[in-house]
Parts: structure tokens; sequence; C-alpha cells
């Protein structure tokens, strides 16, 4: 059944500082390159101008706060703009990056109840940045503790393992343990996982990446720990075999960009590091699948630097929608307790400064210079670009644009 949005609307003129609401059709929609799946009104006057998002249930909310500022954008034109969400419900999240919108435009978030009268509840601004904070994840383990459901002489055999991929870091391999399983990657590649089974552990190799069926079955092999207390010689060749296939693909220049950069980004070398120190392992696992965001902040990189916790964000495609899921994300990271014991390797305690530096490329840095149009800190979201050329010279230098004066400060490694 349709909702007759429009009916809600004139059952609560006192929620709203405009009247007379006029339904965006779905034409303009299409027009003015807007989500279709949400509903869009405007009212209104010419110094101040009114609109609304609404929707019955909320799928991606980086879709739904992006749609809402493209929508308040639009009928900006230049003044004053008020726009409002409308949803059954918002993450803490979702309603802290509402209080980040700035500029020409001003957002207020409101909840739909369906089945109550009156149905629409606008939500103080106050809570729009709670500084309460919530629970989410689980801290990861470290070796010793995630063996410690192994049987003494697993536990030894643990150790033989992950000490001949430690002799593997000059060639760009890490570890990341999660609650189940250890994996081995090369960059986004993961060549080989220790997986627990009972008070025993399976090591394997992985090459689900790969696309050719001949090298897959060539590269299944089972690694296990002999008599000698050495790895399988069979297991450590073909190791190396995926190894070298994997350099030799970023010596051809056949990786792809995200891979290519994810490989540099781990290995935070060069003005990366000069930039934002080394790299520093994001400590937390989600405790049930419900919780996306603690995955999509994994996938971010974090650096360390004299007690300063530097955090950065690739945005390489999609740029507007990711660069929104990156507002939502610096929400979870402000009002959750995920980095307030941040520690570095030496224990000492790391501070986060609160800002998400997004790199990206020349072609895309314009788009998504676009939000800064939209935010009432947009110090809070430096972006970098990478040189034109980084594919063939590597990331010798990056450039962050100025968000006051829109000049560039390019910054070097010598």
């Amino acid at each position: 059944m349709s909702i007759t949005w429009n009916t809600i609307w004139e059952a609560h003129p006192d929620v709203f500082i405009a009247r007379n609401w006029i339904e965006c059709p779905d034409d303009k929609k299409k027009i003015n390159r807007l989500p279709p799946q949400y509903a869009y009104f405007m009212g209104g006057e010419t110094t101040l101008r009114v609109g609304i998002i609404a929707c019955s249930s909320i799928t991606r909310e980086e879709e739904f706060l992006l749609a809402g500022v493209l929508w308040g954008n639009r009928l900006s034109n230049g003044a004053k703009t008020v726009i409002y969400f409308v949803a059954p419900d918002f993450s803490p999240s979702f309603l802290n990056a509402v209080s980040k919108i700035g500029g020409t435009l001003s957002a207020r978030a409101i909840y739909w109840r369906e089945k109550l009268t009156p149905s629409l509840y606008l939500i103080p601004e106050e809570q729009n940045c709670s500084q309460v904070r919530y629970s989410i994840g689980e801290e990861r383990l470290d070796l010793k503790r995630w063996g410690q459901g192994l049987n003494p002489v697993t536990r030894q055999q643990l150790l033989i393992v992950t000490e001949f991929f430690a002799k593997l870091a000059s060639r760009q391999v890490r570890m990341e343990i999660k609650s189940q399983n250890i994996a081995f990657l090369w960059g986004n590649f993961e060549i080989a996982e220790v997986r627990r089974k009972g008070r025993k552990f399976e090591l394997s190799t992985k090459t689900k990446w790969l696309k050719s069926k001949e090298l897959i079955l060539k590269w299944q092999k089972q690694g296990w720990v002999d008599a000698s207390g050495s790895l399988n010689g069979e297991f450590c060749s073909v190791i190396m075999s995926i190894l070298d296939y994997l350099e030799s693909l970023e010596k051809e220049g056949k990786l792809r960009t995200q891979d290519l950069l994810a490989l540099w980004f781990h290995q935070g070398n060069g003005v990366i590091k000069s930039l934002w120190g080394s790299s520093w392992v994001w400590p937390w696992l989600p405790k049930d699948r419900s919780e996306n965001s603690v995955v999509e902040l994994e996938e971010w990189y974090f650096f360390q630097d004299n007690g300063q916790l530097n955090v950065v964000c690739l945005i390489l495609e999609r740029t507007l929608v990711k660069a929104s899921r990156s507002i939502l994300l610096a929400g979870v990271l402000e009002q959750s307790w995920l980095l307030l014991k941040a520690k570095n390797e030496q224990g000492n305690s790391l501070v986060w400064d609160g800002r998400v530096h997004w790199v990206t490329t020349l072609g895309q840095e314009e788009e998504l210079r676009r939000w800064y149009c939209w935010l009432n800190d947009v110090d809070k979201f430096p972006i970098w670009t990478l040189p034109e050329n980084w594919r063939a010279a590597g990331i010798y230098k990056l450039n962050c644009r100025n968000a006051l004066n829109n000049s560039f400060m390019p910054r070097d490694y010598l």
C-alpha cells in the first residue's frame, strides 16, 4: 500500500517550518538524478527553501543521507535551505551525520511512527550529536590468546607457521587474526589461512581470487609441521610461487587500482609514513553479522605517529556515496567506544583528532569536493589526491586541497 505523505504533512503542521508541500514527480527525480526509492517534497519561499525526503524503511543510510543532501542542494540554488529526513528509525551515526551538514544547508531528522498519533516526532538537535557512547565489536585476539584453545603440541606448530610467514614481511605479507581463523595476505589477496578445528588447526593456501582454474588446482595445498619441526616443503614452495605471481602482476601493471593502492597503503612507506606515521592494525572484530560498520572500518587504513592516530579512507569509485558512508562511519568512531582505549604496540594511548583523510585520484577530486558545500566542518575531511602518474612512478607525493582558499599543499617524500 502506498503512503500518502502529503496527508501526514498536513496532519502535523507544527513539525515543519513550511506548509503547502509539493511532491517531486518521478520524471523530475530522473532529471535531477535523485534515487527513485525515496519521496521528495518542496516548500518554503524565495529567501528560505525547505525540503523533505521520506521513506518507509532505510536499507542503506549513506544513500539516504546523500539523496537528502542532493535534494537540498537542488532546492537551494544558493539560498538558505532546510532539509528534513523522515523515516521510521535512524542509527546514532546517521543522526551524528545530520549534525555535520552545514553551509547553505541545515538538516533535521524526524521519526515517523505509522501506527501512532501523532505519527511524526522531530528529533531534538542536541540528540543528533549526543555524547553517549555505545559498545560494538569485540577486541581482536593476539596470537597467544588465539592459541589458548589449542593443545600444547598444536600451539607450538602454530608458532612455526606464523614464524614462516613473518619472514615474508619483506615481501609485503601480513597477518590478520580473526575469531576462528588467521589470514595471511598480500595486499587485498589472501594467500593462506589457518583455521581452528577443535583443539587443532588446518593450514591451507587460499586461491579463490585467481581466475585461472588450472592455477587454482595447482596451488591448492595443505600445510603441516613435520616431525623435524618444519613446514612441509610443497606448501612452502606453492606460497613462494603465489608471491612470485602476484609480484609479477604488480611489476607488469596488471593489478586493479584498488588492489595496488591497498598493497602500498598496508605497506605504509614513503610519503604515507611521512604524513601519517606507522601502520596501526585495526583492533576490533564484529560480534555478529549485524555489525557491518565494524567490518567496513577494518577496510580503512590507520596509522599512528607520536601518540596521534590518523585515519585514512580511500575513495576510488562511487565518489559521493563512498564519502557519505565515510561521514556515517566517522560518527561510529566518535560515538562508540572503539577508539577510546586505542594504544600503540608499546601500550601507550593514541589520540584521534576526529579527522578522516579522504584519498582519491585527480579525476574524482572535484566530485568529492562537492561534499565541502554541504558540511559545517570541512577540516574534518581533508582531501588528498594522488599524483597523475602514480601508477608508473609510485606515490611520491600527495596533494591536499586547502578548503579555505582552494590552493594545493603538496606533500612530497624526499
